[in-house]
């Protein structure tokens, strides 16, 4: 018998609304008709919401772990939406429980990955425990918008939380 943390492999789901509902909103690219058009542009309006008075873009180039494996998340108490700029990006998240629960842990077999192309979004509800985004390939720039918050009670120093019982996941190939 191994003694080695249990890592699960996800596979990576397309974004739709509705799989990622328990997670937060889903920003699929637009189908049917524009709300207006031009001669240059069609424009979809009113497609997502985004909640919070003093949001704050950033960006982030993001890289695969070493190892593939990922074996923390975070949270946060207020939403955060990630848009993929030059590239595919993969989400891991995993229902959060209790956000004033400072001993909480994130559960490796609730994980769940989704592939979110250019000209689609999520925005991740409060207290969903996600991952840092990664590639699909390569490196990926992609932006994010949320309030600044400071970190949970108790997780001052460092806001990624292992997963319950050393688990990990990675992502099938």
């Amino acid at each position: 018998m191994s003694d080695a943390p249990l890592t699960l492999t996800l596979p990576l789901l397309p974004l739709t609304r509705e799989a990622f509902a328990p997670f937060g909103q889903a920003v699929p690219r637009p189908t049917g008709a524009p709300t207006s058009f031009g001669e240059s542009f069609d424009c979809w309006f009113g497609v997502g919401t985004l909640h919070g008075a003093d949001l704050r873009l950033g960006q982030v180039v993001a890289r695969r772990p070493c190892d593939g494996r990922i074996t923390a998340m975070e949270r946060h108490p207020d939403i955060e939406m990630l848009m993929p700029a030059t590239g595919p990006l993969i989400q891991v998240v995993a229902p959060g429980r209790d956000l004033g629960d400072a001993r909480e842990r994130p559960c490796a077999e609730e994980a769940v990955a989704f592939l979110i192309e250019p000209g689609e979004a999520v925005v991740v509800a409060p207290g969903v425990w996600h991952a840092a985004a990664l590639p699909a390939a390569g490196e990926t720039l992609y932006w994010f918008a949320g309030l600044p918050h400071a970190p949970e009670p108790g997780r001052q120093d460092w806001p990624w939380i292992a997963f319950a019982g050393g688990a990990g996941v990675r992502l099938q190939d």
